[in-house]
């Protein structure tokens, strides 16, 4: 199953909204930079934030969503 990048950020707290709005919707999602965050925080490494993945077939549903609630 391949993984889209659906949006990218340094808050924590834009991280736990998104969590919220996509498991409230079905979409499965992954937080490949969660780990690395919590490890040694995201200037310690020069990382640009945390990546919010979903499934490609379910891409345009959750970028719908996030979208209604002003995430772009």
């Amino acid at each position: 199953m391949k993984f889209i990048t659906i949006y990218n950020t340094i808050h924590t707290s834009e991280i736990a909204i998104i969590r919220n709005l996509l498991e409230e919707n079905d979409i499965d999602f992954v937080l490949p930079d969660m780990a690395t965050d919590s490890a040694s925080g995201l200037a310690g490494l020069g990382i640009s934030g945390m990546r919010v993945q979903v499934p490609e077939g379910q891409q345009e549903k959750a970028v719908s969503i996030l979208k209604s609630r002003g995430f772009s």
